[in-house]
């Protein structure tokens, strides 16, 4: 990750009860939409980590009933409300509000986050087990880190599982 006192971006509209005096600079475009929002966190993702966003195009997102969205993901109900799946892009529960919600917005990075991973070589090396739980490592960390840039106090939490792989 890049030094903590990189300035991060995010669309001005968006960053409820940041002060227009702010540090925070701005990448793309104020209009609320969720295309603008996208890029933002994209350049957020950039100077949090050594991901670059124009090495690939920018990532289809979607909002999906909760239902519909654990049927894509999970083989029983479970609680996912976002996921990364490569030939679909961003999948988002319908009920998330990233364009108002802080954390929210924080699940959207978190995913976009797998988005600039898929294909990186940083991860050739691993196994598939360990791949996959660094991937995840990695963007619990970056989500965490916006939070915090953001004076957010939640934090997410990676849950290995009861025996890992």
């Amino acid at each position: 990750m890049r030094a903590a006192t990189a300035m991060l971006l995010v669309p001005l509209g968006y960053a409820a009860g940041i002060a227009s005096a702010s540090p925070w600079r701005q990448c793309e475009s104020e209009s609320e939409t969720l295309a603008a929002l996208t890029q933002s966190l994209l350049c957020v993702i950039e100077q949090l980590s050594d991901y670059r966003a124009d090495a690939v195009p920018v990532p289809t997102v979607a909002f999906m009933p909760q239902r519909e969205l654990e049927a894509k993901v999970c083989a029983e109900p479970c609680d996912v409300t976002a996921a990364y799946i490569p030939r679909l892009g961003v999948l988002l529960a319908a009920n998330l509000e990233p364009w108002r919600d802080e954390f929210d917005r924080s699940a959207l990075l978190h995913e976009l986050v797998h988005h600039l991973q898929h294909g990186h070589e940083k991860f050739t090396a691993l196994s598939e087990c360990a791949r996959e739980r660094a991937k995840e490592q990695e963007a619990y960390a970056l989500q965490n880190a916006y939070l915090a840039a953001l004076k957010n106090p939640r934090r997410v939490t990676f849950y290995d599982g009861p025996s890992g792989c």
